[in-house]
């Protein structure tokens, strides 16, 4: 075990990428002293709304319960377990699974509220950056800074001798004139400590693993998403999907899932959450050209947003699973009036750690899970507090990362057997579920070693 003073807790750290992930270590490593700088490429402190549901375990609750002082505002709806239909109908518990139910948007206002004092409609008045050590809120403030329209285009060693990393960022703040046109100027900064939060198409790890290191891929499958407000449906409906995550496996190649998230600006309130319905199929690469062309006629590599999704398309897929899904599901379906379909795709990238553990991936950047194990909330979070833990010097950079690896291996595998549990039946996920519990056996047996030997593993 390394040992580091107060004093070597790395000053300047910079944040690629402003996402939950970012968010999430930013907040654990403001607590610690560090300055904390997030670029973020998009040119908007308020994205466009993503209106997708995030499942809150308990790393995130963890994480929150230190640095939320918004906890006064409900952030979600609490769901208990997961349940399906069967074939009379009837509601059937198979897992219990407490989770609490919120959007993208809730609680990424909730992180920039508690990081850096972003007011939005979800929090009013926000807490701002908490002050440490006797600091004065002012200096608090000036610790936690994020700023839009940053482009890295470079990571790298600094070559002045300090030790420290050199980003070089293009400001490219002016939207909507063209690629070359947006760039305003390129500079650089540097900082003792990288983190890439920056998705699954990561700079960061494109830059020290090249592009096709590790290979995003596509998994033979597509989401259809929308959200509808509740009081658009029917009281039977609403009343069954009121406590529980509600799967259906009625159609062949295909699965839904709805549950209840809160509302436009957070509200909880029965009457105003809306309903999240997400359906899952099985897609040939060939039949993706026409999926993913918008109204535009613009392909799109991952995802197709709302409104833009091409309305024969899903019509086309409404016919399809009319007669397979459960009357509450399609009638939800019926409802969704913007709705937006992205592939479902995945990867693992074995590294996390480079120039000596001063560059480090977290989040997306460093795999990228299949949603049906609704962790990657939870490993943005567990990942924070694996660094708090580095940057305190209870742990060197080699065993930051082989923990990162691990746990994200572990997870990652899990996802894609429940993908193709989910997709391919129980034959069809067969062999992905060997592959899950063999790492878990090693996980086990490793866990085994070192309490025999009193390491920690």
């Amino acid at each position: 075990m390394t040992s580091k003073s107060a004093s070597t807790i790395p000053k300047d750290v910079i944040i690629i990428g402003g996402s939950l992930s970012s968010l999430m270590n930013a907040l654990t490593l403001h607590s610690l002293g560090c300055s904390v700088l997030i670029l973020e490429k998009s040119p908007t402190h308020t994205p466009p709304s993503h209106m997708a549901g995030i499942a809150i375990g308990p790393d995130v609750l963890t994480l929150l319960s230190r640095f939320d002082r918004a906890a006064h505002i409900p952030l979600g709806i609490p769901s208990q377990a997961l349940q399906s239909p069967d074939t009379n109908g009837c509601l059937r518990p198979f897992l219990r699974l407490p989770r609490l139910m919120t959007s993208w948007d809730a609680l990424y206002f909730r992180l920039r509220a508690n990081f850096d004092g972003l007011r939005s409609g979800y929090v009013v008045d926000p807490p701002g950056p908490e002050a440490q050590g006797g600091e004065g809120v002012e200096s608090a403030r000036n610790r936690a800074r994020y700023e839009i329209g940053k482009r890295v285009v470079g990571v790298e060693n600094a070559k002045d001798g300090t030790g420290r990393v050199c980003v070089t960022v293009q400001d490219s703040c002016c939207e909507g004139q063209g690629e070359e046109a947006e760039i305003q100027h390129e500079y650089t900064l540097t900082a003792d400590l990288v983190l890439g939060a920056d998705g699954a198409n990561s700079i960061v790890r494109n830059t020290f693993l090249g592009p096709r290191d590790p290979e995003r891929r596509y998994a033979g499958y597509l989401a259809w998403r929308g959200v509808v407000p509740e009081n658009q449906v029917s009281e039977t409906t609403r009343s069954l999907f009121s406590h529980n995550i509600t799967y259906s496996f009625a159609a062949k190649g295909a699965h839904a899932i709805v549950y209840y998230i809160p509302g436009p600006t957070g509200s909880i309130e029965p009457g105003s959450r809306l309903l999240n319905f997400c359906l899952y199929t099985n897609e040939p690469p060939s039949s993706l050209d026409a999926i993913m062309t918008d109204t535009c006629g613009t392909r799109h590599r991952v995802s197709v947003a709302p409104e833009h999704l091409n309305p024969s398309i899903w019509a086309h897929r409404r016919s399809k699973v009319r007669t397979s899904l459960p009357a509450p599901f399609i009638e939800i379906m019926n409802q969704i009036t913007s709705p937006f379909v992205h592939l479902i795709t995945d990867f693992y990238s074995p590294r996390a750690a480079f120039l000596d553990g001063k560059v480090l991936l977290v989040g997306d950047a460093s795999a990228l899970l299949r949603p049906h194990n609704a962790y990657a909330a939870s490993q943005a979070a567990r990942q924070a507090g694996i660094t708090e833990r580095l940057v305190k010097g209870e742990i060197g950079w080699r065993e930051w990362e082989e923990r990162v690896t691990r746990g994200t291996y572990l997870h990652w595998r899990q996802s894609v057997w429940f993908g193709e549990f989910y997709q391919r039946g129980w034959l069809g996920g067969l062999g992905s579920a060997v592959r899950y519990w063999l790492v878990v056996g090693g996980e086990m047996l490793r866990g085994w070693m070192g309490w025999i030997s009193g390491y920690d593993v």
